[in-house]
This record gives structure tokens, C-alpha cells and sequence, in this order.
């Protein structure tokens, strides 16, 4: 069907593996080489930056130098700290220890200023203190200059290595923060280092042409060279009240947001509106789509062919919203008139505006008519008016509107000069029509409930139970996944699951009394699930404690309660 829209794979080649390993285990013995503090993250004035960027760092070697450029709008920490390192002299007698031709070249560990040092230990120092990561858009093109670390994102300290070839696969894993000034020899001397002969560990043989005789600031500097390659975006893992979350950020469009659990962003892809669409170079154009690990929306996908999504659309702002109200509207493009089920503009406390819709349309195939429920909410800012919409089929709508709502809770953009929350999911219209959404549809017409390999969800289709499991689906999505233990809880829980569900769920189609047995088995497991709905879980210690006691009491109903039924059985038996 031509409105599909492909499904986006991401695969790690064996070359991103290696030299990820190659880069952080450099650096993972410093924790046992010394006692290191992690530094407070600053929070920099322009003023600040301003300063940070009119220096740059002159490193000399024996046959020439590195002119370093930094980025402190990027990494202000880093550079700071780098800053301070060479303006100590930290740098001076320190080795190019790491040497990996067509990959990159890493310095910065104090250990290899001794000549007589033992070179195993070569690359597990640092400074005696950590900074935080703050990864950015910058690419890892040839020349980037960029912070080593171990497996913890916020172990960086002083080991820093500079790109010898385009590794782009590094980009939003490590902090880049620097470049190597082109039209000063720099990059000839890159290839000098990087052809030096190493040993098994590509250490250098001839440490003297690897060494750094001297690191100083040059103030007042400033380049006639363009800002370097950025990607449009970056996804890096946040921890929040809430647990680690997945967060959306595009310096380009100035927009943020937490991405929906087990979903993914797919850039520039949005092309089911009708009307005008811009590039990811112009608007903001994305699709967030469900990933595999999402099992129960792969059921959806491989019974009607269609991935929900959500989109996140931004165009100019029209001159005729001077009113501070949206004018746009989604549409499917080729797909028949559109029926608006809900329409309204509301104002929320900080008196900004939102036009809130729901339609539905039809779309015409050569073999059927599919129709699909649109969820948009419009608003604006002085520059751009933005649109969160959220599509799915009809009959399957209102299982993925968590999507949508975690989207519009999270996401930020500029208001006054600043970043802030667009604040509109706490107004009574925006609640209302969520629990519309959700609702299920008169008469009930939906395709089996989460059926496909979920037993759980195939045992209790079309009986009392079927409401049950659907707001246990949404106490997962709202409630435990919100926690690191609960996320963490829940990856390896269903690793457990879908080994065997699959096969029971299919039996049970098959054989009406074993699903009907299945069903009594796991009604006890249903009931002491919806406890947790009554629980009021604010921390990741209440998450443990309420779990390990709803583990505990179905161990007990399902093993120990048996186990004595048993015994206190046969001693009757016995006594007879």
C-alpha cells in the first residue's frame, strides 16, 4: 500500500563495535588507577562563551603542530576544562599513546611522561576528576576533536583523540568539542602521527614524535573557516525524576522532547500532508515511529500493514494568526474528505493558544477502504507554527494515543527568547478528549486485543477480562516504565515472556478449553497486577517495593498456596 511508510533499521556494523570498544577501553582502568570526583556541571553566561571562543589551543610536536579550534556554544564544560588542563601545563610530556590509522589519534593520559613507565597501564589515567558528557550535533568528520571515556557517558576527563577519517557512527556518543584549524598544516601533521609504527596495543614505537612538547592558548584568536557538519538533530539518554528516557533535541529548530517508549525518530519523513512540505533543512518534518522491541504494536503492524506514528511539523506562521491561533490542519494525502469529530481552541495558564482536533478519513485502495483517526493539536510561537499529530487505523487508535500524550507532555520550544514546555495536556479539553481517545469504540468492532504472541492478551479477548488487560497495558506505559527499575524490570521480563507466549497463544486459537483454562490461571495474576493502580508510586524505591510485593504475593498464590493444599492433603490421607 502506497501510504505505508517504511519501517527504519538501524544495524551496527562489526567496525562500530570494535573501535567503540577500542575508544572507552582506553580509559576504563583509570577508575581502579586513582580516585577520581565527578566535577559540578557550570552553567556558562554568553559573556562566558563569548570569551571561551576567542581562544584556541596550540599544541607543538616534534615534526609540527595542532591549531584546535573549540566549540564552547556546544560543550561549555568541556571546553572549560580543557581549557584549565593546558593552561596548567597538564598537557606538556604527554604521549599520543593510541594511534589507529584511517580511525583516529588519542592523547592525555599523565602516564606516559614517564619514558620508562609501564606501557600496559597506558591510557587508564586521567586528571583525578570526571566532567558530564554533553554530547552535541557536531559530526565526527576528519580533524574533530573530541573527549574519550569509559563505558559511564560522564567519565571523560582529560584523554581527548582527534579524528583521523570521517567515523560519523561516534556521533552523539562522545563529546566533540574542537577541530583542527584547516590552512595551518594541522591535518598534515594528523597524517604524521597517525602513520608512526605502533606495537600490538597501537602504542607508538617512537614516542618521541608522539610526544606533546608544549599545549598553550592562543587569545585573541578567531577563524575565517564555516561552522562544522551537524546533524539535525541528537537522541541521548536522559535520567529524569521518572527514570532514563530517551530525549529528542534539534538545535536547528530549537525543539526538545522525551521520545515515547520503544519508539524511534525518523527525520524529514513526514509525508502524508497535503499541502506545503519543507525539507529538514527548512521546518522541522519528523515521524516518530514504534521500534520491534515494541512488541505489542508489531501486532497491529503485521495483521493491517500500517505503523502508527506520530508527526512533528513545523512551517511559518501565518500572518493571519495574529489571534495566537493555529491555522493549520492535517490531511492524508489522497484520502477522501475529512470528518472533524472534535475541534476546539483552548488557552492555557501561561495564556498561550492550542487548536485541538480529532477527524478520521477514508483512504481508497484498489482492494479496500481503510480508515484512519487523526489526533492534531496546533499552536505558534512568534516565528513558527508547530503540529503534534498523532495517526493510526481506526480500529486500533486509541491502544497508541500514550504516544501521542507523552510527546505533547515533554515537548518544549522557544517562548521569549527560551526554551520552555508548551503546557497544554493540563487543560480539562486537552484531558477530556485523551479519555475520548482512548475509549473503545460502540459497538466493539476492534481486532482481537493485543492478541498475536501474547497469551495474556489472547486468553482474555472478548471477555470480562479484556478491559482489565488494557488498563493494565496503560498502568505499564503510565507507571512502571516511567521508572529505571520498572524499564529495566520490564526488558528482562519480556526477553522471559515472548520466549513461550507465542506458542501458548497459538494453542489456545486452536483448543477452546485450554484457553479457557489459561484464562482461570491467570485471573489471580491479573487481580494482584491492578493493585498497583491504587498505589501511589513517586520514586524509584516505591517502584521496588510495591513490585517485589506483588512478585511475593503471586509466588505465594501460585507456588506456596498450592504446595501447602498439597501436603495438608496427603497428611489427611495419611491419617486415614
Amino acid at each position: 500500500m502506497a501510504f505505508i511508510g517504511a519501517v527504519k533499521t538501524n544495524i551496527m556494523n562489526f567496525k562500530f563495535l570494535i573501535i567503540s570498544i577500542v575508544i572507552m577501553s582506553s580509559f576504563a582502568g583509570s577508575a581502579f588507577a586513582q580516585q577520581t570526583i565527578q566535577l559540578a556541571q557550570q552553567e556558562f553566561s554568553q559573556e562566558e562563551i563569548d570569551e571561551m571562543k576567542l581562544k584556541a589551543v596550540l599544541i607543538s610536536m616534534q615534526e609540527g603542530t595542532f591549531l584546535i579550534q573549540l566549540f564552547p556554544e556546544d560543550a561549555p564544560n568541556t571546553v572549560n576544562n580543557f581549557l584549565k588542563l593546558v593552561e596548567s601545563g597538564y598537557y606538556d610530556g604527554i604521549v599520543f599513546h593510541r594511534i589507529i590509522p584511517g580511525f583516529m589519534i588519542q592523547a592525555g593520559d599523565p602516564n606516559t611522561k614517564d619514558p620508562e613507565s609501564d606501557r600496559s597501564l597506558w591510557g587508564t589515567r586521567g586528571p583525578g576528576h570526571t566532567i558530564k558528557e554533553e554530547f552535541n550535533t557536531l559530526q565526527h568528520d576528519r580533524g574533530i576533536v573530541s573527549m574519550a571515556r569509559s563505558h559511564d557517558v560522564d567519565s571523560a576527563g582529560s584523554q581527548f583523540f582527534i579524528v583521523h577519517k570521517d567515523s560519523n557512527f561516534l556521533d552523539g556518543e562522545y563529546t566533540a568539542f574542537g577541530r583542527l584549524v584547516a590552512g595551518t598544516y594541522s591535518h598534515r601533521q594528523l597524517d604524521n602521527v597517525a602513520s608512526l609504527a605502533t606495537d600490538q596495543h597501537n602504542a607508538p614505537l617512537d614516542v618521541l614524535k608522539a610526544t606533546i612538547i608544549e599545549a598553550k592558548i592562543i587569545s585573541p584568536y578567531a577563524t575565517v573557516f564555516g561552522d562544522p557538519d551537524r546533524n539535525v538533530s541528537l537522541v541521548k539518554k536522559v535520567q529524569t525524576p521518572e527514570g532514563m528516557v530517551d530525549k529528542y533535541f534539534s538545535p536547528l529548530h530549537k525543539v526538545s522532547f522525551v521520545l515515547p517508549y520503544r519508539w524511534t525518530v525518523v527525520e524529514g519523513t513526514a509525508d502524508l500532508v497535503e499541502g506545503k512540505i519543507a525539507g529538514p533543512g527548512d521546518y522541522l518534518n519528523i515521524t516518530l515511529e514504534p521500534t520491534e522491541m515494541e512488541h505489542n504494536v508489531q501486532v497491529q503492524i503485521e495483521k493491517t500493514g500500517f505503523t502508527p506514528q506520530v508527526l512533528v511539523l513545523s512551517e511559518e506562521r501565518d500572518p493571519r494568526e495574529s489571534s495566537g491561533v493555529s491555522t493549520a490542519f492535517f490531511l492524508i494525502k489522497g484520502a477522501e474528505e475529512p470528518k472533524v469529530l472534535s475541534n476546539y481552541v483552548f488557552e492555557n495558564d501561561d495564556g498561550r493558544k492550542a487548536h485541538m482536533l480529532v477527524t478520521t478519513q477514508d483512504l481508497q485502495t484498489p482492494t479496500e477502504t481503510f480508515q484512519f483517526k487523526i489526533l492534531q493539536l496546533h499552536f505558534i510561537n512568534s516565528e513558527f507554527s508547530y503540529s503534534i499529530v498523532y495517526v493510526n487505523l481506526t480500529e486500533w487508535f486509541r491502544y497508541e494515543v500514550n504516544a501521542f500524550i507523552q510527546t505533547v507532555n515533554t515537548f518544549e520550544v522557544i517562548f521569549d527568547g527560551k526554551m520552555q514546555p508548551i503546557n497544554f495536556s493540563r487543560d480539562p479539553i486537552f484531558k477530556q478528549l485523551i479519555i475520548d481517545a482512548k475509549a473503545a469504540p460502540e459497538p466493539e468492532s476492534l481486532p482481537p486485543v493485543r492478541i498475536g504472541g501474547c497469551l495474556i492478551a489472547t486468553a482474555s479477548y472478548g471477555s470480562e477480562l479484556a478491559p482489565q488487560v488494557q488498563q493494565l497495558r496503560e498502568l505499564r506505559d503510565n507507571t512502571v516504565l516511567q521508572t529505571e527499575s520498572g524499564s529495566a524490570f520490564m526488558t528482562g521480563f519480556n526477553q522471559l515472556y515472548y520466549s513461550f507466549s507465542p506458542m501458548i497463544a497459538d494453542y489456545e486459537r486452536e483448543n477452546q478449553i485450554f484457553k479457557e483454562v489459561v484464562k482461570l490461571t491467570i485471573t489471580p495474576l491479573l487481580t494482584s497486577l491492578t493493585l498497583l493502580q491504587y498505589a501511589d508510586i513517586d520514586s524509584e524505591s516505591e517502584m521496588v517495593g510495591y513490585g517485589i510485593g506483588v512478585i511475593l504475593l503471586n509466588i505465594g498464590m501460585y507456588f506456596i498456596a498450592p504446595a501447602v493444599l498439597i501436603t495438608k492433603i496427603r497428611s489427611f490421607y495419611k491419617l486415614q
